[in-house]
């Protein structure tokens, strides 16, 4: 399969090699484990004050992201809060894939 696009698109097979060692070196980079992939989602809020794209690896658990908003946004530090995916509450002590956090999930911040 790799080999028909390489020849539908004439893209240059050392170009690809280039791009397989430049992934490698990354996710050497990065401490990447076997399953580890990286994942994009969205933190909003109820109160529509808060929209924060977030880059991270399936692994990493919740409460590390939770971090990174009240960073941000230093005013929900202070606050009793529920993170929710879809109807879903999220558990801080679980990964993102554990709490079936999945690429381009929106995640809702609600203020209690």
């Amino acid at each position: 399969m790799l080999n028909d696009i390489i020849k539908k698109y004439n893209i240059d097979p050392n170009f690809i090699i280039e791009l397989e060692n430049e992934i490698k070196l990354f996710k050497e980079y990065c401490n990447f484990s076997e399953g580890e992939k990286l994942i994009s989602i969205t933190f909003i809020s109820v109160e529509n004050d808060i929209n924060y794209p977030i880059i991270a690896k399936n692994t990493d658990i919740f409460l590390k992201l939770e971090s990174m908003i009240y960073e941000k946004y230093p005013k929900y530090r202070k606050t009793k809060n529920t993170f929710l995916v879809g109807n879903n509450i999220i558990n801080g002590n679980q990964t993102l894939e554990q709490n079936n956090i999945k690429n381009n999930d929106i995640i809702t911040l609600k203020n209690n």
